[in-house]
């Protein structure tokens, strides 16, 4: 894909088996299917600012895009977007974390086992120095338990939101 770069998932043949392929990149063809995608339901529940402000358009996923200095990775399977993951620069000297993290899996990747072997073919492809931090809603248990499972630490927990680092 233009804009785009294949990244190696041999390390992972779960993905090569799953006929998933991933990119490291911004085209607009990403953009035109985040824009489509972050309209599914358990995305706007979980994540509704995809929907109604990141990605309510294709301007706005672009000025996204553009807004920070981001690194962000694609899962496709049969050219359909499956998966969305980023790095941001964002420091927070606090947590000694240079860099914050973000996943999102689509329909029609929930439930296949994805969601981890996207985040180790991302985390082995970015290798950010320092650590890498993330929030999410503490009401979202199954992405913490991803998260978890990753190697995220829990270090703060307020307003509902509960604040993580991976070093």
């Amino acid at each position: 894909m233009d804009g785009m770069r294949s990244v190696n998932i041999t390390s992972e043949p779960k993905l090569h088996e799953a006929g998933v392929d991933v990119y490291e990149g911004w085209n607009a063809k990403l953009a035109n299917d985040l824009v489509r995608v972050s309209k599914q339901l358990h995305i706007m529940q979980n994540t509704p600012n995809d929907a109604t402000k990141r990605f309510m358009n294709v301007d706005k996923a672009n000025d996204w895009y553009d807004k920070k200095d981001r690194s962000v990775y694609s899962l496709y399977c049969g050219g359909s977007l499956d998966g969305i993951a980023w790095f941001g620069l964002n420091e927070r000297p606090d947590l000694h974390a240079g860099h914050t993290f973000a996943i999102r899996l689509y329909e029609n990747a929930v439930g296949r086992g994805l969601a981890y072997l996207l985040m180790k073919i991302v985390h082995d492809d970015f290798a950010a120095p320092g650590g890498i931090w993330l929030e999410t809603d503490d009401n979202n248990s199954a992405a913490r338990r991803l998260y978890e499972k990753f190697g995220y630490q829990k270090v703060n927990e307020s307003d509902g939101r509960v604040t993580m680092v991976y070093k």
